[in-house]
């Protein structure tokens, strides 16, 4: 059977279109979260409000508490071992620095 070659070039591009589409979706989708959205969503920093004494207070000198929501993806991020996307998760949830953050990342990954 002969099967011209501008034929099989079409279906060879057909395929791999096929494929990135597949890809491209799958890529999409959090394997630890699922096809959920992240529970937070930052303001614009125009937005915040300029930040207290008690916002910016290290971890064990002041109440510094994340949402409970924010807190199960933080855990569940360390518990991935993605360690520097939960403390980036912190950082905008709670408008700490970084040094903060990354305390209180330690803090919860300890227990």
């Amino acid at each position: 059977m002969f099967v011209p070659i501008p034929v099989l070039v079409a279906i060879g591009a057909i395929l791999l279109l096929l494929l990135a589409l597949v890809l491209r979706r799958s890529r999409r989708r959090d394997p630890l979260l699922g096809a959920q959205q992240f529970a937070y969503r930052p303001a614009a920093p125009r937005d915040w409000p300029q930040a207290t004494a008690p916002e910016r207070a290290p971890i064990g000198e002041g109440e510094t508490t994340l949402a409970p929501e924010v807190e199960a993806q933080v855990i569940a991020l360390i518990s991935a071992g993605r360690k520097i996307e939960a403390i980036k998760v912190v950082k905008d949830a709670t408008r700490m620095g970084l040094k903060d953050s990354k305390d209180l990342v330690e803090a919860l990954e300890r227990g």
